[in-house]
């Protein structure tokens, strides 16, 4: 009966301890980001379960935004996101996911009443301000009269409404957001957008064989409803 006792001790022992390596096993990738605040939310959360799917965890970090892409592609964290499409380009050793992780719309703000602007060229006799390394601005609006790139989005918006500035360039849902939690008046989005997209997350390349299977689980999540539920409660 003891060497009874102490085999199902043993066994016990062993499948703890097995549970507990096979939790410690499972490998966290860090994702670095810049994105606004309910953009970051769905990162985190599509994430998350995508990841989960292929066995992995992840931890989001926040850095400036052009540090956020240098730093991703140097390697010193695992990916990137939520960017948009054909970054590789600039940053040869980040893979493009190829999945669709959320749609923003890029819009203009601004305190003028009555201020028509109609596409990117419109901008042109502005001043206009946006966040450094935001690189859908610095593709289409760098032809501005004066380009002013800031920090945060706190100091982009406080520029707007002290008339330093005649157009702030962000995301619609979050400018909206930051306009009311900063009460700001007299500032409003101007209709239509500049630009509708889809955002993308990057892996480094040693992370390739990853690419696919990530894409996989965001079309699956699609699929079985998960991914909208995840976005709908954010």
């Amino acid at each position: 009966m003891p060497s009874a006792r102490l085999d199902k001790r043993t066994f016990l022992l062993a499948s703890f301890w097995g549970v507990s390596l096979s939790v410690c096993a499972r490998h966290v990738l860090t994702i670095s980001t810049n994105n606004t605040p309910s953009d970051r939310k769905a990162l985190e959360q599509l994430a998350a379960e995508a990841f989960r799917r292929v066995g992995f965890g992840i931890q989001v970090v926040n850095n400036p935004s052009e540090r956020s892409l240098v730093l991703a592609n140097q390697g010193e964290v695992d990916g990137e996101g939520l960017r948009v499409a054909g970054l590789a380009t600039q940053y040869p050793h980040l893979i493009q996911v190829p999945e669709r992780f959320i749609g923003i719309s890029f819009v203009a703000f601004v305190r003028q009443p009555g201020l028509q602007l109609d596409g990117w060229a419109s901008l042109q006799p502005h001043r206009i301000g946006f966040i450094t390394g935001w690189k859908m601005f610095e593709a289409h609006a760098t032809g501005a009269r004066i380009v002013n790139r800031v920090d945060t989005p706190e100091q982009l918006f406080r520029m707007l409404a002290q008339d330093r500035i005649d157009v702030a360039l962000y995301t619609l849902a979050d400018g909206l957001a930051l306009v009311q939690r900063l009460g700001l008046s007299g500032i409003q989005a101007v209709t239509p957008s500049l630009r509708d997209v889809d955002m993308f997350l990057y892996l480094h390349q040693r992370h390739s064989a990853l690419v696919p299977q990530v894409a996989q689980a965001l079309r699956d999540m699609k699929a079985d409803g998960s991914h909208a539920r995840l976005l709908h409660g954010i």
